[in-house]
């Protein structure tokens, strides 16, 4: 039965990113769903469960943007072990310092894949001022959200 969940969990979550992004959300501005869920899953169950759900949503990411492979998957995974890195001096099950964080890696997570393209494509794959400003709100929001759920009897 736990098994069933994280399936579903993992497929639905990546069903979710697809949907808000193509229906709801803004070009440059529409919440990273599968960042925010990397981050909730590394401050509750720890850093191998999340990496290797991160890995996995990374490489969805990838194969969805076709820009510069690998870039979503090295950057999930990241966030997932400073996730667990933080974990162990900050108290992430209360909401404030969940989002907190989140906000922080979402920040860090674009300026990354900027880099990287900057490394492997020669030009900085800058996701916009609109992007850096609004999606680690968003994902933040989405953060406080996620453990809200999961505190109410959600994914365990």
């Amino acid at each position: 039965m736990r098994i069933l969940r994280g399936v579903a969990v993992f497929f639905g979550a990546m069903l979710l990113q697809w949907w808000w992004s193509s229906h709801l959300g803004r070009p440059g501005a529409s919440p990273q769903f599968l960042l925010a869920l990397t981050i909730l899953l590394a401050a509750r169950r720890g850093p191998v469960l999340a990496m290797l759900a991160g890995f996995g949503w990374g490489l969805y990411l990838d194969l969805a943007r076709a820009e510069l492979f690998g870039a979503g998957a090295l950057t999930l995974v990241l966030a997932a072990y400073a996730a667990s890195l933080a974990r162990r001096q900050i108290d992430l099950r209360a909401a404030a310092p969940l989002a907190l964080l989140t906000c922080l890696l979402s920040a860090a997570a674009l300026l990354l894949e900027g880099a990287l393209g900057l490394v492997f494509v020669s030009r900085f794959q800058w996701a916009g001022w609109l992007a850096l400003l609004v999606v680690p709100i968003l994902n933040a929001a989405v953060a406080a959200v996620l453990a809200a759920a999961w505190d109410a009897g959600g994914p365990r």
